[in-house]
């Protein structure tokens, strides 16, 4: 006898029936919970800028921050860019400092204007526009400005991974900022002198890693003078470890791409989802056949496994900054790519 679904709904409270729910267990394809979406950079630049005047660090205010959230995830009442990659518009006035606290997701920045010092786990960093500089998971991190400008940054962090496997801790440090006492594993590799510390928990799990702009820009520009890159995704540079060779986390990804003047890529899909922010010039993207388009300053997120395409509109060269999910993707076999069906 064939057990029926209301019976087992009736008499198994908690208790589902596989065939009841099988497609929303294993879903033929990944779906449209993400959607394709440009926020309009410039208008959320000049509302930071007026609010960074209006709003105090301190109780309450842990960053002056604003964040593109998808429309897609905010009617689940999720508040991030895509299911995997959350970014925000950080600005730190003149003689302000953003205090000390650690957590647990991976964090990542990328200067869009201005020169700010950081400290990560006692490791002083400077970095100004163009600059991308990471904060690795449970490192105590502290920013501040020291100059006559207001400094803004794209903050890039992987909130929502740590956060779904219910992994996500926070912690303020004890005072405003940390002392600075370099990178305490380089210095106990060249002295001998280890410590009975397990310093993965007592500090992050690797050093800070920054990317100059002025290296960056000068070696997309070098490739650029002879080629237009790959057909589908134009020069792109990976940001890696120079120690390691691997992507700058496990979980979270990042590229910058020149497209240049008058350019179009090919259309492929995959499985990741990317979050863009457009450095310089103006273009389009093309999803599914819906052209979006994008100018300085802007954010873009795409959906997983939609063709898509990037489009130069001929104005002049193009630079795009961009995060994804790829690293975290590849580490669990999830990883898909492919050109898009005819």
């Amino acid at each position: 006898m064939t057990l029926q679904v209301k019976e087992v709904k009736e008499y198994l409270p908690h208790v589902v029936a596989l065939w009841d729910v099988f497609d929303t267990l294993i879903p033929p394809n990944p779906g449209r919970l993400v959607e394709t979406h440009v926020w309009n950079g410039k208008e959320i630049l000049e509302k930071l800028h007026k609010i960074a005047y209006e709003v105090q660090l301190g109780e309450g205010v842990e960053r002056k921050v604003l964040v593109p959230v998808n429309p897609g995830l905010q009617k689940l009442g999720l508040y991030t860019a895509t299911h995997t990659i959350y970014v925000g518009f950080q600005i730190v006035l003149p003689g302000e400092v953003a205090g000390a606290h650690r957590h647990t997701p991976f964090a990542s920045r990328f200067m869009i204007r201005g020169k700010a010092s950081t400290t990560v786990d006692g490791v002083g960093v400077e970095f100004e526009d163009g600059d991308f500089i990471t904060t690795p998971r449970w490192s105590w991190h502290d920013h501040t400005n020291n100059s006559n400008e207001p400094v803004v940054w794209l903050d890039a962090l992987d909130i929502p991974v740590p956060k779904m496997l219910l992994s996500s801790f926070f912690e303020d440090y004890e005072g405003e900022t940390q002392p600075v006492t370099g990178d305490l594993r380089a210095r106990s590799a060249s002295t001998g002198l280890t410590s009975s510390l397990d310093l993965s928990w007592v500090r992050g799990q690797s050093s800070p890693l920054v990317f100059k702009w002025k290296d960056t820009h000068a070696m997309l520009k070098d490739l650029g003078s002879f080629s237009d890159g790959s057909p589908f995704d134009a020069i792109t540079l990976t940001y890696r470890d120079p120690r390691t060779g691997k992507e700058v986390s496990d979980t979270l990804g990042a590229d910058i791409t020149l497209l240049k003047s008058g350019l179009r890529t090919k259309p492929h899909r995959h499985t990741t989802s990317v979050v863009y922010y457009v450095v310089k010039g103006k273009g389009a993207i093309v999803v599914d056949g819906k052209e979006m388009s994008w100018e300085e300053n802007d954010v873009v997120s795409l959906t997983p496994w939609l063709s898509h395409e990037l489009v130069n509109d001929g104005s002049g060269d193009a630079i795009l900054f961009s995060l994804n999910d790829r690293p975290l993707l590849k580490n669990t076999g999830l990883y898909r790519v492919e050109p898009a069906p005819t």
